[in-house]
C-alpha cells in the first residue's frame, strides 16, 4: 500500500490583490471604456482576494515594470529563463517543509517533477538533483503540459513504482508559474487566464510506510465534447491558454456520470465520502460541480479558501488543498474524494483514506 507521507508547499516570492492586479489589466491592456465595468464586475464576482506570482509587475507603476513590457510580447526564452531563475528556489523550499530533515534526502530513490509552465533539457529533475546533492542514479520522471490535474498524475505514478518497489521513496515536486505566460493582446480570453491563474510549488513524498493519506485508487475520464474548450499550447509568443466560458457547464454535464463510475470502480456509495476536495479552477466550476454533485457549502469551504487566498495555481492547487484538508482531519479512515480538470477535457480522480 502506497501513501501520502507529508506535503510541503511554498508560496511564490511576491503576493498581490486582486484589486492590485486589476488596476494593472486596465493599464497593460487598454480596456476600451465601454468594457472596463464587465472586467472589474469579473474580478469583483471572482471570489478571489490574493494571488502569488513570481514576478513583481502586477503590483508597481507602469515605469517601474522589469518583466512585462507593453511595447512588444515578452519572447518565450525570457519566459523560460525567468521560470528556471525562480524554480529551483521555489521548489527546494517546498521540499524542506515536506522533508525537514536533510539527511533523509539521500533516502529518495525516485523523483517526478511537474509543471506545464516551464520546460527545459537538462531540466528541473537534474537542477534539483545537483541542488539538493540527490543520489546520481535516482530514478527520474517528467510529468509536463498536463494541465491541472497533473498532480493526481504523478500520484498514480507514484503508486505504481511503491507497488513495484517495496522501499522505494517517492519525492514528487510540482511547480507552476503561470502569471509566466500574461499575454499582452487584449481579449476576453486573455482577461479570464490574468483573472484566475497564479503561481506556487509543492513537494509530496510517497512510500509504503504509512504516513498521512493512504493512496487507494484512481479515476480518469475525457470528456470529449470539451476538446477545443481547455487547452494549452506553446507559441512564438509565450503558453496560451484557451479557456472558453462552455468549461464549467461540461465539467457539470460530465461530473455526475463520471463520479458515479469512479464510485463504483471503488465500490464505494456517494455517502462514503467525508471530504471533497475539488480542484478550484474557478467559482463557477466550483459552483457547477457543487450542483452536479448535490454538495452542501460546508463540503466545498475549503476548496473557496484556497481560492480566496491563491487563485488556480494549475497542477500545484490540488497539493495545496490536501495539505490544508489533511491538517482538519482527525480521524482515521476517512475518505477522501479529490477531483481535478485539464485539457481535452479530462477530468481526474483520486480516493485517499486518513490515517
Amino acid at each position: 500500500m502506497a501513501y501520502i507521507q507529508s506535503i510541503g508547499t511554498a508560496d511564490a516570492p511576491f503576493s498581490h490583490s486582486q484589486s492590485e492586479i486589476f488596476n494593472f489589466m486596465l493599464e497593460m491592456y487598454h480596456v476600451p471604456s465601454d468594457d472596463v465595468d464587465k472586467v472589474k464586475r469579473l474580478y469583483d464576482r471572482s471570489e478571489i482576494e490574493t494571488r502569488y506570482s513570481a514576478i513583481q509587475d502586477f503590483a508597481l507603476p507602469k515605469n517601474q515594470w522589469t518583466f512585462i513590457d507593453t511595447e512588444q510580447t515578452v519572447s518565450v526564452e525570457k519566459r523560460m529563463e525567468k521560470f528556471f531563475e525562480i524554480a529551483p528556489a521555489l521548489c527546494e523550499k517546498a521540499i524542506r517543509q515536506c522533508i525537514p530533515d536533510a539527511s533523509e534526502w539521500n533516502e529518495i530513490t525516485h523523483l517526478i517533477t511537474v509543471s506545464c509552465t516551464g520546460l527545459s533539457a537538462p531540466g528541473l529533475d537534474i537542477q534539483l538533483m545537483q541542488r539538493l546533492k540527490l543520489k546520481p542514479n535516482i530514478q527520474r520522471f517528467s510529468i509536463n503540459f498536463m494541465g491541472c490535474y497533473a498532480a493526481i498524475h504523478a500520484l498514480k505514478q507514484a503508486k505504481d513504482i511503491c507497488t513495484a518497489h517495496s522501499n522505494a521513496k517517492v519525492l514528487i515536486v510540482d511547480i507552476e508559474l503561470c502569471t509566466l505566460h500574461f499575454q499582452n493582446t487584449y481579449s476576453m480570453e486573455n482577461v479570464a487566464a490574468s483573472l484566475l491563474f497564479a503561481d506556487g510549488a509543492a513537494a509530496v513524498l510517497v512510500s509504503n510506510e504509512p504516513g498521512i493519506y493512504s493512496i487507494e485508487n484512481f479515476y480518469s475520464e475525457v470528456a470529449i465534447a470539451g476538446y477545443n474548450d481547455m487547452a494549452w499550447n506553446i507559441s512564438s509568443e509565450g503558453f496560451l491558454m484557451t479557456l472558453s466560458a462552455y468549461v464549467p457547464s461540461i465539467i457539470a454535464e460530465n461530473i455526475g456520470p463520471m463520479l458515479m463510475n469512479s464510485l463504483a470502480h471503488m465500490n464505494l456509495s456517494k455517502t462514503d465520502i467525508q471530504h471533497w476536495a475539488i480542484h478550484p479552477g474557478g467559482k463557477k466550476i466550483i459552483s457547477e460541480v457543487q450542483k452536479a454533485l448535490l454538495l452542501t457549502d460546508n463540503d466545498l469551504a475549503m476548496s473557496r479558501s484556497i481560492l480566496k487566498n491563491y487563485g488556480n495555481m494549475s497542477s500545484v492547487t490540488i497539493l495545496y488543498l490536501l495539505k490544508q484538508m489533511q491538517q482538519g482531519i482527525t480521524a482515521t479512515d476517512e475518505n477522501v474524494y479529490a477531483v481535478a480538470f485539464g485539457p481535452g477535457l479530462t477530468i481526474e480522480s483520486l480516493f485517499l483514506k486518513s490515517c
